[in-house]
């Protein structure tokens, strides 16, 4: 009997069983500590949050949990501490595994640099000054660098850089470029489904590739106009060369894969941007919202080269923007040629910019003219009136999100009066209600035009396409 502040607490002799069971309950609480420390580990690296564990998971912040946890830790220490010595032994560090860890990704990275390299080691850079609608020539050395005959497959990533398969395209365009390097017939195989054109080469052999660039897209959108546009860049150089730059520079690589698919070489073409001349200019003036169907034609042309002086040849078109159909026919042998152009219409005050190649060769080497053409689309405006009466119109504008200073100017000042003449203030989202007085002095039907201009910005903020019908006056005597 033992006395603790006036309580009297009995002891008993150590039982051997009882031991042996606090024994095995300690060992129990161990192991699973253990398993929900492993548990609570993987969760952890899966990234799972804290209102995801469990109920079990939980009850660790009480005092018993904070005692197993305690017992859990020592295990832990004295079973690193086997771990340790065991590592020693083998000639392994406790960092080992995480170098094992980290070892793929750097064998990975490893692998991906010198596959880097042996492409880089088999690229030949080129370098190609084009312009729009120009073809550029070139031959690619490629060489069978095994002692085995290959097929090799030649693969683009551009559709505007392609291989010369025709032989008699290939004798045009090296008698064109006076380049004096052997030419070989059919020595190309086109197969339809086939990634690229197949050549076929014998034990180390060298041949020549012809590649051609021809580019018939650029840029159609219009710069915009007003003193608040200013280029990006960071200084007059660069804003002069982003304007005039309608065609993008890029970056194209031709592969040649052997049978076994790995690359046996590589062409890196590299595209610089040339300004190109433009010929002509069309400006039409079109209703909104409708398709502009424009014939324009061509003198006939005869080929200088041609054997038979009464022969003509045929010209061909090619237009910058794939929305527009753009075609030319021949009727009749030695008549002119008409060009023939389908635009899409757009809302007023719109304008849409495209360019129009024309070509007189038969492999389209160089256009021998470029049109620049606009389509203007307005807002049309049908007027019936009298020779020499006045008649009145009434025209909307509608205002925007913000506030502008309009004035309104016509094509024919001395025929149509503007009210208001001025400068006016436009508040957003008003409404403003312009007065047409039309005095036309000529019978018949004619086309007038009216633009609301913002001051500020100087932008073109509206634009009316007049459709006047001009009737004679009625005579009263004669």
């Amino acid at each position: 009997m033992v006395k603790l502040q006036g309580e009297q607490i009995q002891l008993f002799p150590v039982n051997k069983f009882f031991t042996a069971a606090c024994f095995y309950l300690a060992a129990r609480d161990t192991v699973q500590e253990h398993r929900l420390d492993g548990d609570r580990m993987q969760l952890y690296r899966n990234r799972i949050r804290a209102h995801d564990i469990t109920h079990e998971v939980q009850h660790l912040n009480t005092e018993s949990g904070r005692r197993k946890l305690d017992c859990m830790a020592a295990v832990h220490r004295l079973e690193a501490k086997k771990n340790a010595k065991e590592a020693d032994v083998m000639g392994l560090k406790p960092t080992a595994r995480l170098i094992r860890e980290h070892q793929p990704s750097e064998d990975y990275s490893k692998a991906e640099g010198i596959a880097n390299m042996l492409s880089q080691a088999i690229t030949t850079h080129h370098l190609l000054y084009a312009s729009l609608g120009s073809a550029e020539y070139m031959e690619f050395v490629l060489k069978n660098p095994f002692n085995v005959p290959q097929t090799v497959t030649i693969h683009t990533d551009d559709s505007e850089l392609s291989v010369i398969t025709d032989t008699e395209e290939w004798r045009y365009f090296k008698a064109l470029t006076k380049t004096s390097t052997p030419l070989e017939e059919n020595m190309f195989h086109v197969e339809e489904g086939a990634p690229g054109p197949r050549v076929y080469l014998r034990p180390k052999e060298s041949v020549h590739i012809p590649l051609k660039y021809q580019s018939f897209w650029c840029n159609n959108t219009i710069a915009v106009q007003g003193p608040s546009f200013l280029p990006t860049g960071k200084g007059s150089q660069m804003a002069k060369r982003n304007l005039s730059n309608i065609i993008n520079a890029k970056s194209i690589k031709v592969t040649f894969r052997a049978e076994d698919g790995k690359p046996m070489a590589i062409c890196q073409v590299n595209v610089e941007p040339t300004p190109h001349v433009v010929d002509q200019t069309f400006r039409l003036y079109h209703p909104e919202l409708c398709f502009l169907k424009k014939a324009i034609r061509l003198p006939p042309w005869q080929d200088p080269t041609a054997e038979d002086p009464d022969s003509w040849t045929l010209n061909s078109v090619r237009c910058s923007d794939p929305n527009i159909i753009c075609q030319t026919r021949m009727l009749v042998p030695g008549d002119p040629q008409d060009v023939y152009l389908k635009v899409p219409g757009s809302p007023s005050p719109h304008i849409k910019m495209f360019f129009v190649m024309v070509f007189t060769d038969k492999w389209m080497a160089a256009p021998s003219q470029i049109w620049q053409v606009y389509v203007h689309f307005l807002e049309r405006v049908d007027i019936s009136c009298v020779t020499g009466q006045r008649t009145c119109q009434s025209l909307v504008l509608r205002g925007r999100q913000a506030v502008r200073k309009i004035k309104c100017f016509s094509s024919y000042s001395n025929e149509i009066e503007v009210d208001p003449a001025g400068v006016f203030v436009l508040p957003p989202a008003a409404v403003q209600e312009l007065q047409l007085r039309v005095q036309p002095w000529q019978a018949g039907s004619r086309f007038l035009y009216v633009n609301a201009i913002d001051m500020d910005q100087q932008r073109l903020v509206a634009a009316w396409l007049l459709c006047l019908n001009v009737h004679r006056p009625i005579l009263s005597k004669a």
